[in-house]
């Protein structure tokens, strides 16, 4: 492991209990399917002043969760010491994503317009833009924040979501009347 300062760096989990002696630990990654997690990747794992920069030298999942193996940690007192590390990637490091799917972080600021709240345009009503993505219930809501500055909850589900457009920096919903 060595010491860094990298400049664009993306949060992609955080480091959990050690998983047998030989310094393997659990991984909890805040996108569940993310192929980020590859041999030969490098991750940048920081807490407070501390930021150690580890290869993985191996990866495998035991109950869907991965469990990593980092060159450097090669036991399990020094897998404890890094327990609770935050885990981030270089940016231009991250794995392309599929056809439709978005990084969270290309999507913030984005203008989010309900198409059913039309205001005589045919262009949609814009209810605010994008200030995060809380990723930690059953399903993904959209947080945004209006022009009068209050907050609008939108879960990211096809019954409301119609597109993202990251060019254009616009995502359309379609909500149902009286959501808002």
């Amino acid at each position: 492991m060595k010491k860094t300062n990298s400049d664009e760096q993306v949060l992609i989990g955080k480091v959990g209990s050690p998983n047998g002696l030989k310094g393997e630990v659990r991984i909890t990654l805040y996108q569940h399917d993310s192929t980020n997690l590859k041999e030969g990747k490098v991750l940048l794992l920081k807490r407070a002043k501390e930021n150690l920069r580890a290869e993985i030298e191996r990866v495998r999942y035991q109950k869907d969760r991965p469990v990593v193996k980092l060159k450097g940690i090669d036991d399990r007192n020094t897998a404890e010491e890094i327990r609770g590390l935050e885990v981030f990637i270089e940016a231009d490091a991250l794995e392309p994503l599929p056809e439709g799917e978005h990084y969270v972080r290309n999507i913030i600021g984005c203008k989010v317009i309900d198409i059913a709240g039309s205001d005589g345009d045919g262009e949609g009503r814009e209810i605010g833009v994008l200030r995060d993505v809380i990723q930690n219930t059953a399903q993904s809501i959209l947080e945004v924040e209006t022009a009068e500055g209050k907050t609008v909850l939108i879960p990211a589900v096809d019954e409301f979501m119609r597109g993202i457009d990251e060019e254009e920096g616009i995502i359309t919903v379609e909500l149902i009347p009286g959501f808002i």
